[in-house]
């Protein structure tokens, strides 16, 4: 069926429901990012395969919303197709909502997978909707009516995950939710998120690509704590590992009764990440503590053994990205490789260590124009030819059992305009002015943020996303609560010592170019921990060790501070990349990039 035959489709269902409005997100039960098959309704109903967004259909209209990341990417994925794009955040584009209250008519039907969208969107929503008498339908699912080969629901092993990398056992950490709860005076805790959960449980699972989590919930009480689960995909003995460990394992699909028959009177639960529909599950008269997710809380700062395990994962990738970046830089060309054929060879270094996973995303993989799209997918079907010219961009990331990564290097293929090495330098200084900052205890991501973006924003440039985003425990590649963004909603976390966060600015010409330096890193005390005033300072630790391209570099256009810094994080290159390089071709090639640039004092 096309996207238009799929709208039709699904109008003639509406029709017979009484519904107005069909709304699909980008959602799961667990309120994941990324999310199996089996949920991408949205992707299938309209053909935008964007990893957010969402999707409107009336009797008469069909629209879609996608953020700045995806402006372009969308309008190329909806082309010839009915439905319009709306693209979020730009001048005069109503959000989804707003743009829902103007246009339905009154007292109207608009169904919502309550499954699937929080308590608190859907109640956001349906209080925007009240002044016209609007209903939600919570409880239809008319896609599933369309979609004849539907993926099943995953069913991924499950294994344990050494507590030589966790740290912290699956029973301490189950006190250190009871103590909160406690102090709380809650009776049980129940949880959706999935990296939560493989957290909680020192588990990991293969049911979303990329993120090594397994489909499940977890409600601890006073003395008890279940983890619902498909226990036919544990690993032999991992049933009774958890049993020592205090976690009563149920079926997957036994969440819902277990709720109705709850006897907490008060249960500590996030209604921005629970569903309607499981909050709806509640017995009458429960008393629903809202807090934040204390497990979100809890997994975000690493303990001492996750961070050397983190440290050591960061340098073998970054051995890997580096090889990888030689090859493109010095043989990709010639041999003849495009956009998507060159990243088998990341892929292959990768293979070669015994604790590699799977990539942690679907690398970005991106020459000239298609890098101005912050989240460009190369196809086999789709892709540009590499030349000896230009810029090429690759994002990539590894879930190794002992960390998880996110780099992006953009590195020259040949001769730059002057424009292409403006835009790189740029970026570069951006990321530099706030990797080497110094920052007070208490500074929020917004604050962080604005001093990265500062520096594009002086040469009247800005980029259409966050500075930076929280790296899970070999778990998301996006995870919070610490996020770098200039919206206050979503960067209003402080930073504290042992939060990973990843610093990625950019500059992106719609058509021209696009450029992305990012490195993980960690938040530790700074070498000035406090002042004569009591003020406590923090800074940020590199987990990446990948050389920055010096062919694309103008020194003119950096000052000392930053040369110092960029020679001095190309000498924690060399001492860690070195050891670890075994090609002679890829050592000659580090030393090359890494040279000290002189500095004019």
């Amino acid at each position: 069926m096309t996207v238009n035959e799929k709208i039709s489709a699904l109008r003639r269902l509406m029709q017979e429901h009484g519904l107005y409005a069909y709304y699909i997100g980008t959602a799961d039960p667990h309120n994941s990012e990324y999310i199996a098959d089996h949920f991408r309704s949205r992707a299938f109903m309209s053909g935008f395969g964007g990893s957010a967004g969402t999707l409107v259909v009336t009797m008469d209209q069909a629209l879609l919303w996608a953020d700045g990341r995806y402006h372009i990417q969308a309008a190329g994925d909806l082309e010839g197709s009915e439905i319009i794009l709306m693209k979020d955040g730009a001048p005069g584009v109503p959000k989804t909502p707003d743009w829902l209250a103007d246009n339905l008519p009154q007292a109207s039907k608009l169904a919502i997978g309550g499954s699937l969208h929080s308590d608190n969107e859907i109640g956001r929503l349906a209080l925007k909707l009240s002044r016209k008498e609007i209903s939600l339908i919570t409880d239809l699912d008319l896609v599933d009516q369309i979609w004849e080969d539907r993926p099943p629901l995953p069913q991924g092993r499950v294994r344990s995950h050494p507590l030589k990398y966790a740290g912290e056992t699956t029973a301490e950490k189950i006190a250190g939710v009871r103590a909160l709860m406690k102090q709380d005076l809650a009776d049980a805790a129940f949880y959706v998120g999935l990296d939560d959960i493989m957290w909680l449980a020192n588990l990991r699972g293969e049911d979303v690509p990329g993120n090594p989590v397994t489909l499940s919930y977890a409600l601890i009480e006073k003395d008890k704590a279940t983890l619902f689960i498909n226990m036919d995909n544990l690993d032999d003995g991992l049933a009774e590992t958890l049993a020592d460990q205090g976690l009563t394992l149920a079926p997957y699909d036994s969440v819902r009764d277990a709720l109705r028959s709850l006897l907490a009177e008060r249960i500590v639960l996030d209604r921005d990440r629970v569903s309607r529909s499981l909050v709806e599950a509640l017995p009458r008269g429960s008393k629903i503590i809202v807090k934040s997710d204390y497990l979100q809380g809890m997994k975000a700062k690493l303990n001492d053994i996750q961070q050397q395990a983190q440290l050591e994962a960061g340098i073998r990738d970054s051995a890997y990205v580096t090889a990888y970046l030689y090859f493109v830089k010095h043989k990709a060309v010639e041999l003849g490789h495009n956009e998507y054929s060159v990243t088998a060879e990341l892929e292959r270094l990768r293979r070669r260590d015994p604790l590699y996973m799977e990539a942690s995303f679907s690398t970005i993989s991106a020459y000239g124009p298609n890098a101005a799209m912050m989240h460009y997918q190369a196809t086999e079907e789709s892709n540009a030819d590499l030349e000896a010219h230009g810029l090429y961009l690759v994002d990539c990331g590894a879930q190794m059992w002992d960390g998880t990564t996110d780099i992006t290097r953009t590195i020259a293929l040949g001769e730059l305009t002057e424009a292409e090495k403006e835009a790189y330098t740029l970026t570069l200084r951006s990321h530099i002015a706030l990797a080497s900052l110094p920052f007070l205890k208490g500074s929020s991501g917004v604050a962080l943020d604005a001093v990265a973006r500062s520096v594009v924003w002086r040469e009247n440039f800005d980029y259409k996303c966050g500075t930076g985003h929280g790296v899970g425990f070999v778990a998301g590649v996006h995870e919070g609560p610490q996020r770098l963004s200039a919206n206050i909603n979503v960067g209003s976390q402080t930073f504290e010592p042992g939060m990973v966060i990843t610093i990625e600015p950019g500059i992106y010409l719609e058509g021209e170019l696009g450029v992305r330096l990012e490195n993980d890193y960690i938040v530790v005390p700074s070498a000035f921990e406090t002042n004569t005033q009591g003020d406590i300072f923090y800074s940020f630790k590199t987990f990446i060790f990948v050389p920055f391209d010096r062919d694309a570099i103008l020194v003119e256009k950096m000052s000392a501070a930053e040369l110092t810094w960029l020679n001095d994080y190309h000498a924690q290159v060399r001492e860690v990349l070195l050891p670890r390089l075994e090609d002679e071709a890829v050592r000659e090639y580090v030393l090359r990039e890494t040279e000290a640039f002189p500095i004019e004092v």
